[in-house]
């Protein structure tokens, strides 16, 4: 797909996200749709047949191109997650779960392969997420969280325990984001940072697991506030 199909694709999936073309619903015919993102019917037609592949939308022949409901979208594409949990945060406490699947397990193991190195990687994640938090800079501390836990996920040395959560790494960053927004949720992420640098620092497998086991917990119910949240409204 070319670069200008590709954000073509990208508008088209965001409208269809915000209710634009809700499920169901038939997209209007590619002349209008061409039109209104400034391309040629040729790009167009790349675009909507990228979404299709992706499940995102299909042709019925002689009728049009129809959005299909999200159960249908592929669900480790990239672009797809990360639009989603934009909107669904029911689908961001299932990533986090995940999340607890793989990184307490990791935490354990880094703690005893850690190197020097790893504990500078950790440190220094921390020291900016300090700054960021005191600064109020929502977007710096949601990246230095990130590197922490990929300093942790790093530290196990076993090249596959990252690449687990690679497919979901764009919805995950949405994710952190938006938790990091609340102030009193990140002064606690980062007080059980502290907690699972302290661990692995210690070589304390057990006690880095627990950390970690409790911080992502505590995170999935953050979420899950946001969820209920969004449901009163």
């Amino acid at each position: 797909m070319t670069g200008l199909a590709e954000q073509v694709a990208g508008r088209l999936l965001h409208d269809i996200a915000e209710g634009v073309y809700p499920t169901g619903s038939r997209l209007p015919p590619e002349p209008v749709l061409a039109e209104a993102a400034g391309v040629s019917r040729l790009t167009l037609r790349e675009a909507v047949k990228s979404l299709g592949q992706r499940g995102v939308v299909r042709v019925e022949q002689g009728r049009g191109t129809f959005v299909n409901p999200t159960s249908e979208w592929l669900p480790l594409d990239p672009q797809l997650l990360a639009t989603l949990v934009r909107r669904d945060h029911g689908l961001a406490a299932q990533l986090t779960e995940v999340r607890r699947i793989v990184e307490v397990g990791a935490a354990s193991l880094a703690a005893r392969r850690r190197t020097a190195d790893d504990l500078r990687r950790m440190r220094e994640a921390l020291t900016r997420a300090e700054t960021a938090l005191d600064e109020r800079d929502v977007e710096a501390f949601s990246q230095a969280d990130i590197d922490f836990h990929q300093a942790v996920l790093g530290a196990c040395g076993n090249h596959f325990v990252p690449a687990l959560l690679v497919p979901v790494d764009a919805a995950l960053r949405e994710i952190r984001l938006q938790t990091s927004e609340d102030v009193a949720a990140s002064r606690r992420a980062l007080v059980m940072h502290g907690r699972v640098h302290d661990a692995v620092r210690r070589r304390a497998g057990q006690a880095a697991a627990d950390a970690m086991r409790l911080h992502l917990d505590e995170t999935r119910r953050h979420i899950e506030s946001m969820t209920d949240a969004d449901d009163a409204r």
